[in-house]
């Protein structure tokens, strides 16, 4: 109290900025502004702000390759990701939304000017 009481005196008996919390607290919230956001983590592990592209593009080289999605960016805005660009077929970016939602740190991934080079849209069954 004698710290307050001094703090409060050295500016006329107005207390500002002043935060009180429990012990434990302060230790939780240190550990949590160290720990890196899943978003922000990157290849190696380290702090990157565009950690999460970096992931996804590398994830989509080792399973699909990289020929496949050379006309392909990938970019974030905070947890979502987005596909721009050109693939080869409709399942090939399927495949790509699938790997880029189960990747950590994604909460949603947005397809924006896409184009698809064979888009094979299954024909309705004709009724004789």
């Amino acid at each position: 109290m004698a710290k307050i009481m001094q703090s409060s005196m050295a500016v006329g008996h107005t207390i500002r900025g002043v935060c009180y919390a429990k012990p434990d607290y302060v230790t939780q919230a240190i550990a949590q502004l160290s720990a890196i956001p899943p978003e922000r983590v990157g290849l190696g592990g380290e702090y990157d702000y565009y950690g999460l592209a970096k992931r996804i593009q590398a994830s989509f080289h080792g399973q699909v390759g990289r020929g496949a999605v050379r006309q392909l960016t990938v970019k974030q805005r905070g947890s979502a990701v987005i596909l721009i660009g050109h693939v080869e077929s409709l399942d090939l970016l399927d495949q790509l939304v699938d790997l880029a939602l189960n990747t950590e740190g994604t909460t949603h991934v947005e397809v924006q000017d896409v184009q698809v080079s064979c888009l094979d849209l299954a024909q309705p069954a004709q009724v004789a």
